[in-house]
C-alpha cells in the first residue's frame, strides 16, 4: 500500500485540524464537479470536452471528466477557515496519436483514443476570506488512480475498426498535486474554482526515464450544504 502513503497523509491531516478545531461548527457540503485534465510537456496529448456531439467519433456524444465528492468548511479564525474534501472523479483526454494498420499491415491513418482516469482526489486547504462569502484557498491534493482505460473511436468513414477497451498500465497511482481555489459562497450552495498543478511525472518503471507526462485539473464543482 505504499503507493497510497501520500493519501493517507492528506486523511490524517484533515482529522487533525478537525480535532484542533471541534469546538467550531463544521459546514459539509456534497458536491457534484466538471472538470478537465490539461496536459503539461505532452503536445500529443490533448483536452476533452466535459460534453460535447461530434458526429465522426465514436460514441457522437462525448462526455468528460465528471465526479461526485464531499467537503467540509471549519472556521479557524474570523477570517481563514480549513477545508477537506474527497472526490470520485473521472478524468478525461485525448491521448497521444497512434498509427492504425489493417489485418495486412497497410496504413489506415492515425487515431487518437480518449482516455479516462477514475480514481480518488483528496484535497487539504487553508482558506482566506476577504470578504464572507468569498474565499481564497490553497494547500495540497493528492489524486490516486484506481483504473485507466483507452477507447479508440473510429475516426475514418470506412475504415472497418471495431472500437476497444484497454486498460492503462503504466501510469503511477498516486500523484501529489498543489490546489489553488476560488469559493463563493450562496445560502446553502457552494461554488468552486480549483486549480491542481501535478508534482511529478506519472509515468512509473523503465519508461519513465525518457517519457515525462505530467498535468493539471481544472474543476467546477458545486457543493450543496446538508447541516
Amino acid at each position: 500500500m505504499k503507493h497510497f502513503r501520500f493519501i493517507t497523509c492528506l486523511l490524517f491531516l484533515f482529522i487533525g485540524f478537525e480535532s484542533f478545531s471541534q469546538n467550531r461548527k463544521t459546514e459539509w457540503y456534497v458536491t457534484a464537479n466538471g472538470n478537465f485534465y490539461m496536459p503539461v510537456g505532452n503536445r500529443s496529448k490533448g483536452m476533452y470536452p466535459i460534453l460535447w456531439y461530434d458526429k465522426t467519433t465514436s460514441p457522437k456524444i462525448l462526455l468528460g471528466g465528471v465526479g461526485t465528492g464531499a467537503a467540509l468548511l471549519k472556521p479557524l479564525s474570523k477570517d481563514f477557515s480549513f477545508k477537506a474534501q474527497a472526490n470520485l472523479s473521472k478524468h478525461t483526454y485525448w491521448e497521444d496519436l497512434t498509427l492504425m494498420r489493417d489485418y495486412v499491415g497497410s496504413s489506415i491513418g492515425y487515431f487518437q483514443a480518449g482516455s479516462s482516469d477514475y480514481g480518488l482526489g483528496v484535497a487539504a486547504m487553508i482558506h482566506y476570506f476577504p470578504v464572507e462569502s468569498f474565499s481564497i484557498g490553497a494547500g495540497l491534493s493528492g489524486q490516486a488512480t484506481l483504473i485507466s482505460l483507452s477507447r479508440t473511436p473510429g475516426m475514418y468513414v470506412g475504415a472497418d475498426i471495431d472500437p476497444g477497451i484497454v486498460v492503462n498500465r503504466y501510469y503511477k497511482a498516486v500523484v501529489p498535486m498543489v490546489p489553488v481555489e476560488l469559493s463563493y459562497t450562496v445560502k446553502r450552495l457552494l461554488f468552486n474554482v480549483r486549480y491542481e498543478a501535478g508534482l511529478i511525472n506519472r509515468i512509473k518503471g523503465d519508461l519513465a526515464n525518457f517519457k515525462s507526462d505530467k498535468y493539471s485539473l481544472l474543476t467546477f464543482e458545486l457543493g450543496f450544504r446538508i447541516n
